[in-house]
């Protein structure tokens, strides 16, 4: 390979010019590739805040209808299929990140991540390094290659070593790009206020945020849950939904023509405990980024369900923040149900109807929540609730 040094100061130029031009980084990643004979630059960040996979722009030597669809599967893989990532993300790691010093030929060749998704495109082995790190934010760059190039050798490395400096300046001046701000979310604070369940999720299904509501919707509905950090649908909603996170990622990066038909998508749900509309939230800014993942919001149809039984939602006045009460007094759902049953209004008898158990299966509960809340009539119960209840009129 010809000397590198006489390629510095152009790789330089190029690399400053990512924060006034919208092909920045598209020019500099192209260059990079031809001098360096490799096959794939990529920079990624991951939001230590919210667990998520935060931004992904990538640039190759193939078409980019080659990537397209790798890309997007390659994002929706589990994280633990990748053994890259436990020795990149090693805290005792310094310098340069080398798959090869681990990853084997015979692991790549049992490998489904590598056999489908990597090696067609050319993507043997990695050499990445950090551009920020921090106790919020991990903004990465890694250079791949193929079996043929073979790894970056130490000269490579080091010519990269020189340029990082000026990578790592660019990259803290546009550190919003690749973080999630939920200030910034477009109806982050409006679903905090609003009474319905609504939830925020990235496009591989992680949970971003919900609003006291979708905790109590959660808590209430044994067929939804948050398992780390995911949302989960019953098995015959899950495959369905799954996809429709991919095809929304899909138009969003590739064809953003058809995003309109994304905005407030209803989810053809197999179960009839719940409807449910999607809701791709994007600005003009995230449009203009490359890279950026998108949220979707969630709003869940409970009218159909099982937890607002006898159109109680409909006459809710004040909602308890189950998540407090559960931690303190080691509630039930079914002891959490009762309670919220009985802040609103609702006579033992109208309880027992709206939960579907007898009069004395309820003064049971009773007595359980009595002693677990060490209070001694419904009348203290009343107050210690009243005490940590919401009135609904303030979350409109």
């Amino acid at each position: 390979m010809e000397n590198l040094d006489l390629y510095y100061n152009e790789l330089r130029d190029l690399i400053y010019q990512i924060t006034v031009d919208k092909d920045g980084w598209l020019n500099f990643s192209k260059r990079l590739l031809h001098i360096l004979q490799a096959s794939y630059v990529h920079i990624q960040a991951i939001d230590f805040s919210y667990h998520v996979l935060s931004y992904s722009y990538g640039v190759g030597d193939l078409p980019v209808e080659a990537y397209a669809a790798a890309e997007l599967d390659f994002l929706h893989y589990p994280i633990d299929s990748d053994p890259r990532w436990g020795k990149f993300l090693d805290p005792e790691r310094k310098g340069w990140y080398q798959c090869h010093t681990h990853v084997t030929d015979e692991f790549v060749q049992q490998s489904e991540l590598y056999q489908n998704i990597l090696l067609p495109c050319h993507l043997r082995y990695v050499a990445t390094q950090d551009l920020i790190w921090d106790e919020k934010l991990c903004v990465f760059w890694s250079i791949s290659t193929s079996q043929q190039r073979q790894p970056l050798n130490q000269t490579e490395l080091a010519f990269l070593d020189r340029l990082l400096p000026h990578l790592k300046r660019i990259v803290m001046v546009q550190r919003f790009v690749y973080e999630f701000s939920l200030e910034n979310i477009v109806g982050y604070h409006l679903i905090d206020r609003i009474s319905q369940p609504m939830m925020l999720l990235n496009l591989s299904g992680h949970v971003v945020h919900y609003n006291q509501t979708m905790q109590s919707f959660l808590e209430n509905n044994p067929s939804l849950d948050v398992i780390d950090h995911k949302l989960i649908l019953p098995e015959c909603d899950q495959q369905q939904f799954t996809a429709t996170l991919y095809a929304i990622e899909k138009a969003f990066r590739y064809q953003q023509d058809q995003l309109q038909y994304f905005k407030e998508t209803q989810f053809p749900a197999v179960t009839t405990e719940y409807s449910l509309i999607i809701d791709l939230l994007t600005s003009e800014k995230e449009m203009s980024f490359f890279g950026v993942r998108p949220l979707v919001m969630l709003t869940f149809d409970t009218s159909m369900g099982i937890t607002l039984k006898n159109n109680f939602n409909s006459k809710q006045k004040y909602y308890l923040a189950h998540g407090d009460l559960k931690q303190a007094y080691k509630l039930s759902k079914r002891e959490l149900e009762v309670c919220d049953l009985f802040v609103n209004g609702l006579n033992l008898e109208q309880i027992s109807v709206s939960c579907n158990i007898t009069l004395g299966s309820l003064r049971t509960y009773l007595k359980r929540i009595f002693a677990k809340t060490q209070t001694n009539s419904q009348t203290e119960l009343m107050r210690l609730l009243m005490g940590v209840a919401m009135d609904s009129e303030i979350m409109k």
